[in-house]
C-alpha cells in the first residue's frame, strides 16, 4: 500500500502596519517610525499599477504615512495632488484611528516623476462642529516630498523631516522638539540637517533589516538609545458602498441619471476608484 505524506502549507500572516514613536530625549527629537509592509502589499493587490509607477505610488504612501502620528481624536487628514506635468491624480486620505485609502490615477501611471507641475490640495477634518480647514499648494517643479515638508513647516509649524527607505518599505519622520534647558549655559540645538547627519547610518541599518514585529522593532530603537512612546496601528479600509454610490448618481442632473440607463432594463456598473470594488445598480434603485 503506497504511503504518501502530506505537508500543509499556513498561509503566511504579515504583521499590521504600525506607527511607532520614539524619543530622543538627549536630543530633544521625536522619531515616529513607520513600518509598512502590509499596507503596500495591500495596495499592490488592489491598484494595477507596474514597475516605477507602484515605485513613485509606495514612496508617496510611506512619506505620508507618519503625519498620522499629528492627528488628534476625531481628526483626519487629505492630501490631494493634481498634477499636470507629468499628468497623474494622487489621492491619500487617513484619520487618527489609522484608517487609510490611497489612490493613483491614471492606472497606466508609470513614471516617477522627480517633480511636479499642478497644485496640491491639503484638507484637515475636525471632530464635528468644527469646520474643516483646505489650503492650496502650487507646485513648481516641487518634489513629493517637498510637499510634506511644506505641510509639515506650514499647516503644522514644526520643524520635520521624512525620510523613506529605498529597500524596505518603511520610512521615519524625524521632529526637533520646542527647545529647552533655557537654564543651562549651552542649551541642546542640533539642526534636523545636522540630526539625520549623525544619525543616518544607525537608521540605515534599521531599515536594512526590514523589522515588522512589533517588539523587534521597539528593542531596535531602544538599542539605539531612544524611548519607546507608543504606537498605533496602520490599515486600509474604504468606507464607499451600494448606498454611498447611489447617493452620488442622484446627485447628478435628472438628465445625465438618465442617460446613464440608456439600455432599456440594463443594470449600471460603478466602481471605487480607491478599492476598485464594483457595484451592480439598476434604475429602479436610483428612483426609488
Amino acid at each position: 500500500m503506497p504511503f504518501f505524506q502530506i505537508y500543509y502549507m499556513k498561509p503566511i500572516r504579515m504583521e499590521t502596519s504600525r506607527i511607532y514613536t520614539f524619543l530622543d530625549e538627549k536630543s530633544s527629537y521625536l522619531l515616529h517610525f513607520f513600518e509598512g509592509q502590509k499596507l503596500i502589499h495591500d495596495l499592490a493587490l488592489i491598484h494595477d499599477l507596474k514597475g516605477q509607477g507602484f515605485s513613485y505610488f509606495r514612496d508617496c504612501i510611506l512619506g505620508a504615512q507618519p503625519i498620522i502620528a499629528f492627528l488628534k481624536n476625531e481628526e483626519g487628514i487629505g492630501i490631494y495632488i493634481d498634477s499636470e506635468d507629468p499628468y497623474f491624480r494622487l489621492k491619500i486620505e487617513t484619520g487618527h484611528h489609522g484608517q487609510v485609502r490611497c489612490l493613483l490615477l491614471p492606472e497606466n501611471f508609470n513614471e516617477f516623476p522627480e517633480s511636479l507641475n499642478g497644485i496640491c490640495r491639503l484638507s484637515k477634518i475636525f471632530p464635528a462642529g468644527q469646520q474643516s480647514y483646505t489650503s492650496v499648494i502650487e507646485l513648481n517643479d516641487t518634489s513629493f516630498f517637498d510637499v510634506i515638508n511644506i505641510i509639515l513647516k506650514e499647516s503644522y509649524q514644526i520643524q520635520s523631516e521624512v525620510k523613506v527607505s529605498q529597500v524596505s518599505d518603511q520610512s521615519v519622520m524625524i521632529m526637533k522638539l520646542p527647545a529647552i534647558n533655557y537654564d543651562q549655559q549651552n542649551p541642546v540645538n542640533i539642526s534636523i540637517r545636522d540630526y539625520w547627519k549623525s544619525h543616518e547610518s544607525k537608521l540605515s541599518e534599521v531599515f536594512k533589516k526590514g523589522l515588522s514585529q512589533y517588539k523587534e522593532i521597539q528593542k531596535s530603537f531602544e538599542a539605539l538609545g531612544l524611548t519607546y512612546v507608543g504606537a498605533k496601528d496602520v490599515i486600509y479600509f474604504c468606507p464607499c458602498s451600494k448606498d454611498r454610490m447611489i447617493q452620488s448618481i442622484r446627485g447628478l442632473s435628472a438628465k445625465t441619471a438618465e442617460d446613464l440607463f440608456s439600455q432599456e432594463g440594463k443594470d449600471i456598473e460603478t466602481k471605487c476608484d480607491y478599492c476598485k470594488k464594483i457595484y451592480h445598480i439598476s434604475k429602479q434603485e436610483i428612483l426609488s
